[in-house]
């Protein structure tokens, strides 16, 4: 079995696995042929593809994590906003787990764009019990874990459903109304006896950053409760691999350095290192592209994460990358729903999602490193203009005879005038509105409320992962957090 997108379906390929709709009306079952109109269906409602059995992938085996009949009692119950049900499911979820054999989640998802926030709450559910497991928290706590993680976005059934499925960017208005969802599924759940205090506060704190940055309630580190440090990360990997009517997904392998680039300012450090555990980076089914320029399909994972073991499309041979020195310098150099790479950046929180083709926006990079300066223009040089200068004090001449930049990326240890010191005399002289990124080696968690009373967009660490900039850039130039 391998999972074909869904622009290279044929009519007669066969599918592998069952595709589930919450809303029943187009389920296909295991085995059907497909047809054209259920490929153009398939299409217009926005699946990523299917599972397809065939001959060539008929040695692939595609772990269940969960059963069928769990997945599909948890759509029903999150849709219904039965609490009883999701209590009933929490236990199916945390059954199925702990009858693995192995802890690896092998999802490459089948959701529609209908129902996705049903989907995607049962996805992050399954993760947080994953990694839960993983780290080895008794039943009882995973059990009230698989709760919260199932109602972690009921809130958003408050909220209209046009701001919740809405294409264009959201403004800030409707932004604001978004990041109340937390609160308003924590009200939801407070009176109902069968909801724990700390389900309650996972629910109201899954979108609390480590740095202080999230919302509603800016906690930071120890502040946050380990629940909600588990389904935040695992919250946002799966944001980051879902196809949405406005952005195309991530590759797993992808998603996870984003996740790691994130490490101590968005995610606790602990649940990402458990998550490359029991997400693979590369599952079974999925189409790879190789450095020496085949296609293969991985078959199984190996010891080494990022070299699975593969079968070539042109050859059929099988190959361990792990292990094979034929193949000892090959490397995998794609991967994902797609073959070749998305020419669209991927923003999961919230974006400019209207087609007009504007001029590049323009980022001004303030750093004293000369090395620092580099890495950093290159990472973003071929979606955005890009300014370097190396003092705080050169940055506050260029900004009065030139205006302001779309974004300032400030370092913070500089000579003569550090960076911090530079915003704040920024923002007295009328630059309230300068949207600012401070990226640093510097940890010190003093050092970093400082930063966030000037307003900034986000702290980021050094080094820090290309991917993980990028999408960082994104966010604060379309001034939206996570939705």
């Amino acid at each position: 079995m391998r999972f074909v997108a869904v622009d290279e379906l044929k009519p007669g390929m066969k599918l592998g696995r069952k595709i589930i709709n919450q809303k029943r009306t187009s389920m296909l079952e295991k085995g059907v042929e497909l047809t054209e109109i259920n490929i153009s269906r398939l299409k217009t409602n926005g699946y990523l593809g299917a599972y397809i059995a065939d001959p060539f992938s008929e040695d692939i085996e595609i772990q269940e994590t969960i059963k069928e009949k769990t997945i599909e009692a948890g759509l029903d119950a999150i849709a219904e906003a039965n609490v009883g049900s999701i209590v009933d499911v929490a236990s199916m979820l945390v059954k199925d787990i702990s009858e693995l054999d192995q802890i690896s989640v092998d999802m490459l998802d089948l959701r529609s764009y209908d129902d996705y926030t049903y989907h995607h709450s049962v996805n992050v559910a399954v993760y947080a019990c994953a990694v839960a497991t993983r780290m080895g928290l008794p039943e009882e706590q995973i059990q009230e874990l698989a709760v919260a993680a199932l109602c972690h976005d009921l809130g958003k059934s408050k909220i209209d459903a046009e701001i919740i499925n809405k294409k264009e960017r959201l403004t800030d208005e409707e932004f604001e109304e978004i990041k109340k969802h937390p609160q308003y599924g924590y009200d939801m759940l407070y009176d109902n006896s069968m909801i724990s205090a700390l389900v309650r506060q996972a629910v109201i704190c899954h979108h609390e950053n480590e740095n202080g940055s999230g919302y509603p309630n800016q906690k930071t580190g120890d502040e946050i409760p380990l629940y909600a440090k588990i389904i935040h990360a695992v919250d946002v990997y799966d944001a980051l691999t879902s196809r949405r009517p406005y952005k195309e997904p991530y590759a797993p392998v992808d998603a996870l350095e984003y996740m790691i680039g994130g490490v101590d300012i968005l995610f606790d450090r602990q649940v990402v290192e458990v998550m490359q555990t029991v997400i693979p980076a590369y599952p079974p089914g999925m189409d790879v592209g190789l450095s020496n320029g085949e296609r293969a399909v991985v078959i199984a994972h190996t010891s080494q994460a990022l070299r699975p073991r593969i079968k070539i499309y042109e050859t059929g041979k099988e190959v361990d990358l792990s292990t094979d020195l034929y193949y000892r310098m090959v490397f995998i150099t794609q991967s994902g729903i797609l073959m070749q790479e998305s020419t669209e950046g991927v923003e999961v929180l919230n974006e400019d999602r209207t087609e007009a083709k504007e001029a590049p926006k323009t980022i001004l990079v303030v750093d004293d490193s000369s090395v620092s300066l580099s890495q950093t223009k290159a990472a973003l040089q071929d979606d955005y203009e890009v300014i370097t200068l190396e003092s705080g004090l050169a940055c506050l001449n260029y900004i009065q005879s030139k205006g302001e930049p779309d974004l300032l990326i400030m370092d913070i240890d500089m000579p003569v005038m550090d960076g911090v010191t530079a915003v704040e005399n920024l923002r007295k002289e009328d630059h309230e509105d300068l949207k600012i990124i401070f990226l640093t080696a510097i940890a010190n968690k003093d050092v970093v409320m400082r930063c966030n009373k000037t307003n900034a967009k986000d702290y980021i660490l050094k080094p820090v992962n290309p991917i993980y900039l990028r999408e960082r850039v994104r966010f604060a130039l379309d001034k939206n957090l996570d939705r």
